[in-house]
């Protein structure tokens, strides 16, 4: 209702303080004025300084931007030489080794060729090496039976080095198939041209024979391989591995090209990014190195397979971000790489470097790399061939780039300036703006005080008292201060000559709100009075002040008019019919009863005293005759009516309202009054109250109108039961989650007929399945209660919410309305008990609640630990929903199918009931079965669900929890009631929690699960007698209720003894000996905290007024009912 308070506290007119002077106004304004000029000229220099900042960024970004790109490009060819001088050692190290063997190419073998292979793989940052002999047609056979001889002994020589080499990375082959003859993919080549056969290679690669493969007419680069042996000079072949995403053909071919680098490479590189082979030529004559190459024919080449990124990575330092390396092939799609200090990231197929970034190209062709080199290379074998698919590279940079040298610089530069040139405007402007923010302050608060103000006083007296408040203040600075005698501290105050008062009272609050928790009090009040307040605005009716629960409201002052009666009357009316739609709504949140609190209206017109009585917490007030004959109007009137003094009776006369009153045909004995003449008032004149005798206006005050509550009571529950089973499913959620996670498995059970026979009655009664501790879900000690996703924002599926509207329409009609006690509306006023005492359940301590306890004496400490320990336990029944659901469940259903008399009657009577019960609990036993077999229904299997989640071991628990709370409210079974006291005194005794608190974790826990069965069972025992423990109104209805129906079950022949004879004394003996040391023991255990204060006190009330007025009261009911 915080909306309320802010809306009421508007109404009036408003009052602002007074505002600054105008001349220092006016000073300020041209001093700002001044700075503001000040600042536009230091504006251009600001603007000078930021770009000359901003030019010397934008310098160093392209100087720097150019020293990388040419970085990376001289280290591009410097890694090309490097391998190219790498495999030229290797091909100088073959050549005199053959030569050395006396074996002539292309039948050599060279020894330990892994060894010296696996170097040069790693000075050229290749993947493998491959070296393949010029075999032409007529070598065919000596070629073969040469593999024939040599092939195994070097491929075993080089799995060898494979195994002891630490940087290889993939499989070893320990098996492998040979093939003899030079072959292809479709077999065996002809024996005529030239073919390159591949040779002794490192490594092995297991998925082909290792030599043998024609390089010529087996792969697709015939043009590399033609270049090669024409011209004498290495070929880089057009890059591979480099498809188009969405071509899947293309995808499944480089997926198939590159296969054998899977296992090959470390994890974190990838198989699919651009590569090449490299075709480096070696020639039989070690001098032809130093001579021209095209004179001479190659009689072997290597073969090296290569990724482009190993070509450029680890050239920058880590400072170097975005360059961007495209690499261009005329014969195939160029691909982009990005450097990131050492790190290389291929950033896909094509040019995708930012066009904005065009004019800061630097490019080269794979040829002229060396015009980018600083230092002299030592190279002198083969050049690269520049005429097959020339490679080139083009460097540019990125935003990322950019943003490394685009600082804020410019701006701190450009604002340090202005701030040195301006220190002095800008310190009288930050002063300036201190000084409006504090006056701003000053006008909020003064504003927030006058609405307060506004809200509590009229205008006129407002002002006087802003006034006088003035005068205190200046005498206060004299060193003086001001008495009421002073002649210029005049009282505030003045007299109406013609005003209405009106007083409003709700009747019977004090016996609705004992029923209630102090947040619904509050809710009725602010609601009800929050729409009187509207109204009150509506009219122009002056609110005065609340009281509890009554409202005083004055028309005619602080303005004057003459409709004052007429303008009260009306409000008065409208307030009345306001209040009747209102609390029909309330009704569904704050239950039953609500519906029917009605209001109890006084009014009298004539002159009025208003004024302030200064002091503390000073408040406008009402004063005289008038205000006092108003109060007694009010309080001898009768609910929703609208009773009017003989005074405010003759100005509605005058105003010709004459058809708006009716005399009381009695006098009203008003308090220090005497005997007054009284008037109904009804504004529409459309409903005489005297239509209706005194003596049924005495019963309506006494009792309320008699009404089929049922639909009501039906739809209020339903509605509680909705919110604890949105909370019981998010509840469920959260926990099959946690145990999902942790690994613990949910056992689920399809919710079917023959399941549900298993948590019947059929093999036992409830009474035999009252356990004496129920296994309760543990709180966690880190903290109050399980963490869970809120509810409020949820809603039931409509056929769940149908079902459960269901079900609770069936267990209100298995209550009889025969009974005048033992019926939905009891049950009802049972299951809001439970409401309020589990919302009562105080949170365990804080561990620093305990540690301050520890610090004073041991047994202090002690009695800290202990009741923290009692807390722990019964936490959880407000943590767990399925606890609440169950225990307001067994509220609503533990009187149902109830016979109107006692289980003795029903023994004595050899009832069925008694009969299948065994003669103990019969009643509490068949109000279970009944409900649990219309629960197991097939009708609210979805209503189940909901609850369960098909997990039925939380079917279980309910099940227990349910037996326990309604066999609980047998209060006179002997055997069970002893048991409650054992275990009681058990678990909540000083001396046995003592020795409680010694056992061991697992004893603890049942010790805990023990205080909090008894603490389910005492609620809902207390609950069930509640109303002995309510307001003495409320007690006496329900008291009346169950006379009633013991009269009803004597008279019927039924009970042998007249309930009247022993009714007095019962009572009394029932409150000694189990309502009131009920109560004590709910107050002693500490866990319902001060709130049972207000039980044990209402207990003591009642049995005492019951103690001087029961005989009487006992007396009248007997003169009722006959």
């Amino acid at each position: 209702m915080d909306n309320s308070v802010t809306e009421v506290t508007t109404i009036g007119s408003t009052h602002s303080p007074p505002s600054m002077g105008h001349d220092e106004t006016k000073a300020v304004k041209t001093l700002r004025l001044i700075s503001i000029f000040f600042l536009f000229c230091v504006i251009p220099i600001a603007i000078g300084v930021y770009l000359y900042t901003a030019n010397a960024e934008d310098e160093e970004f392209e100087n720097q931007y150019f020293e990388f790109a040419n970085k990376v490009l001289e280290s591009i060819g410097a890694t090309l030489e490097n391998s190219f001088g790498a495999l030229d050692n290797l091909a100088t190290s073959v050549v005199a080794a053959a030569h050395a063997a006396n074996q002539t190419f292309p039948n050599i073998r060279v020894a330990n060729f892994g060894i010296h292979a696996a170097k040069t793989l790693s000075l050229s940052r290749a993947k493998i090496i491959v070296m393949c002999p010029v075999v032409k047609g007529g070598q065919f056979e000596a070629w073969h039976n040469w593999t024939l001889q040599e092939g195994r002994t070097w491929v075993d020589e080089t799995v060898n080095v494979q195994k002891t080499d630490p940087n290889y990375f993939g499989p070893i082959v320990e098996e492998y198939l040979t093939r003899d003859e030079i072959h292809t993919r479709n077999g065996a080549t002809e024996a005529i041209g030239v073919h390159l056969p591949s040779w002794q290679a490192y490594p092995i690669v297991p998925t082909w024979p290792p030599y043998n493969y024609d390089y010529i007419t087996g792969l697709t680069y015939t043009t590399a391989h033609t270049e090669m042996l024409e011209k004498g000079s290495i070929v880089i072949t057009t890059p591979y591995l480099n498809p188009d995403p969405n071509d899947e053909a293309a995808m499944e071919n480089a997926i198939s090209t590159a296969g054998w680098l899977y296992e090959r490479l470390h994890p974190d590189e990838e198989p699919l990014e651009p590569a090449s082979d490299l075709y480096f030529p070696i020639f039989d004559d070690l001098n032809t190195f130093e001579t021209d190459t095209s004179k001479t024919s190659p009689v072997a080449t290597f073969g090296v397979t290569f990724y482009w990124r190993d070509m450029i990575r680890d050239i920058l330092p880590e400072s170097a971000k975005g360059i961007l390396v495209v690499v261009d092939c005329p014969c195939s799609a160029s691909f982009t790489y990005r450097l990131d200090g050492s790190e290389t990231t291929l950033m896909g197929r094509g040019d995708l470097h930012e066009s904005k970034y065009n004019d800061m190209e630097l490019t080269s062709v794979i040829t002229q790399l060396d015009s980018f080199r600083i230092r002299q290379t030592s190279y002198s074998g083969p050049g690269l061939d520049d005429e097959t698919c020339p490679i080139a590279f083009r460097i540019y940079p990125s935003q990322a780039t950019e943003d490394q040298y685009m600082t804020n610089n410019s701006l701190i530069y450009s604002g340090f300036t202005v701030l040195i040139c301006l220190t002095a405007a800008l310190l009288f402007v930050i002063y300036d703006r201190y000084q409006e923010r504090r006056q701003k302050v000053f006008m909020e608060s003064a504003e927030k005080n006058d609405a307060v103000v506004s809200a509590l006083f009229p205008a006129a007296i407002r002002e006087k008292l802003y006034a006088n408040q003035q005068t205190q203040r200046e005498m206060e600075k004299k060193g003086g201060g001001m008495r009421a005698l002073d002649g210029n501290n005049a009282p505030i105050a003045e007299l109406y000559t013609d005003t209405t008062v009106m007083f409003a009272d709700i009747a019977g609050f004090t016996a609705w709100a004992s029923a209630r928790e102090a947040s619904d009090v509050f809710t009725l009040l602010e609601s009800i009075y929050f729409e009187f307040d509207l109204l009150a605005k509506k009219y122009r009716v002056f609110k005065v002040e609340t009281v509890g629960d009554s409202y005083v409201a004055v028309c005619g002052l602080p303005e004057p008019r003459k409709d004052h009666a007429v303008v009260m009357a009306q409000f008065s009316a409208e307030c009345r019919d306001k209040l009747v739609g209102l609390t029909k709504e309330l009704a569904k949140s704050l239950g039953p009863g609500t519906e029917s609190i009605k209001m109890r209206f006084g009014l009298n017109s004539g002159p009025t005293t208003a004024g302030v009585l200064r002091g503390e917490r000073s408040r406008f007030q009402l004063f005289g005759d008038t205000t006092n004959t108003a109060a007694r109007m009010e309080s001898t009137s009768f609910p929703d009516c609208i009773q009017a003094s003989q005074k405010t009776a003759d100005l509605l006369v005058e105003a010709g309202k004459s058809s708006w009153i009716t005399k009381r045909n009695d006098l009203v004995a008003a308090k220090g009054k005497g005997n007054m003449v009284a008037y109904w008032v009804e504004p529409s004149g459309t409903v005489k109250r005297d239509s209706l005798s005194e003596s049924r206006r005495v019963a309506l005050r006494q009792f309320g109108v008699p009404e089929d509550r049922l639909e009501h009571l039906i739809d209020f529950n339903t509605e509680i039961l909705d919110h604890l089973l949105l909370d019981l499913m998010v509840y469920n959620k959260t926990v099959d989650a946690a145990q999902a996670k942790s690994g613990r498995k949910v056992i689920r059970r399809e919710d079917s007929s023959e399941e549900m026979k298993r948590y019947g009655f059929d093999r036992t009664t409830p009474r035999e399945s009252v356990l004496e501790v129920i296994p309760i879900p543990k709180l966690d000690d880190k903290q109050d209660s399980p963490k869970r996703k809120s509810s409020t924002d949820k809603a039931l599926d409509m056929k769940v919410k149908n079902q459960l509207h269901d079900f609770v329409t069936q267990v209100a009609h298995y209550h009889s309305n025969d009974n005048p006690f033992h019926n939905f509306d009891h049950a009802t006023h049972v299951a809001m008990s439970v409401r309020k005492l589990l919302a009562r359940i105080l949170k365990p301590l804080h561990q620093q609640e305990v540690s301050r306890s520890n610090n004073g004496s041991r047994s202090v400490a002690s009695k800290a630990a202990k009741f923290d320990k009692i807390l722990r336990s019964t936490y959880v029944l407000t943590s767990d929903p399925l606890i609440q659901f169950a225990v307001y469940f067994s509220a609503l259903i533990h009187d149902a199918r109830h016979p109107g008399v006692s289980n003795g009657t029903l023994s004595n009577e050899g009832n069925e009931m008694a009969i299948r019960f065994n003669h103990k609990s019969c009643a509490e036993q068949n109000s279970v079965v009944v409900v649990w077999d219309l629960f197991l229904s097939d009708r609210y299997d979805a209503l189940r669900d909901a609850m369960f989640g098909g997990n039925m071991e939380r079917l279980r628990r309910f099940r227990q929890i349910v037996v326990n709370s309604v066999l609980a409210t047998d209060i006179f079974d002997r055997e069970l009631r002893d048991v409650r006291e054992r275990r009681w005194t058990k678990a909540f005794s000083d001396d046995d929690v003592s020795a409680l608190s010694t056992g061991s974790q697992e004893m603890e826990s049942v010790e805990g699960d023990l205080r909090a069965t008894i603490v389910i069972e005492y609620i809902i025992q207390a609950s069930d007698v509640v109303h002995t423990m309510q307001h003495w109104t409320v007690y006496q209805r329900w008291n009346k209720r169950l006379f009633c129906e013991m009269m009803s079950a004597y008279q019927a022949g039924r009970a042998d003894k007249d309930p009247s004879e022993g009714w007095y004394g019962g009572e009394l003996w029932f409150f000694d000996n189990y309502i009131i040391p009920l109560a004590q023991k709910l107050k002693e255990c500490g866990v319902f905290g001060v709130s049972c204060d207000e039980v044990l006190d209402y207990a003591r009330d009642n049995r005492l007024e019951w103690e001087q007025k029961g005989k009487e009261i006992v007396k009248q009911w007997m003169e009722e009912s006959s």
